[in-house]
């Protein structure tokens, strides 16, 4: 399973989230060999997935983060300005290696339809608590389950998931681009 070499930093962190995901732990070395990229590559994007918290390095080696980790910082939506919680968060990332925080995809879509340019969009799986490519995700819309912003918006790894919870929660389970247009759309009604 090796990647011919990746040069764009989110696409590289992605696939150590996704592989992650997979196998519970990988070794400093298997990743090198994996992304044909140097020892210190490495390290920079697993200190870029641990300064989100989606990783925890260790010598020779990363796991995923447990769920529970506390923050160090108060992170704040962008959009509403409600706190940032490991449970819904969404995180846009940018080439000058900044990063936008949302407290749920609600908002983090709204962002991004608007006005914020990504290289790579994270959102937490609502079951697991893993960070997940956003724009690979599905998500249920206006289930019976709301953690902050209406219409409620969860995330989840596979359309399997979403469509059982959707099952027992209600709402609607879509890819993320019909997620954006749902949103979108309900919020020209709201304007009108």
């Amino acid at each position: 399973m090796v990647a011919r070499k990746t040069k764009v930093p989110e696409a590289r962190r992605s696939q150590i989230l996704a592989w992650l995901e997979q196998e519970g732990s990988l070794s400093i070395r298997e990743l090198e060999s994996r992304l044909g990229v140097s020892h210190m590559t490495v390290h920079r994007d697993l200190d870029k997935l641990s300064e989100l918290h989606v990783v925890k390095k260790s010598r020779g080696g990363v796991i995923l983060a447990p769920q529970n980790t506390p923050n160090a910082k108060r992170r704040v939506c962008a959009m509403c300005a409600a706190r940032v919680t490991d449970r819904s968060e969404f995180i846009i990332l940018r080439s000058e290696e900044s990063q936008v925080n949302a407290c749920c995809p609600h908002c983090g879509m709204l962002l991004l339809s608007e006005k914020e340019k990504a290289d790579s969009v994270l959102a937490r799986d609502f079951l697991h608590g893993r960070m997940v490519n956003a724009y690979q995700a599905y998500y249920v819309v206006e289930s019976d389950v709301r953690l902050c912003c209406v219409p409620s918006m969860l995330c989840f790894t596979s359309r399997s998931e979403a469509e059982k919870f959707q099952r027992g929660f209600g709402g609607q389970a879509m890819t993320f681009s019909k997620a954006v247009a749902y949103l979108t759309e309900t919020h020209k009604h709201d304007l009108r």
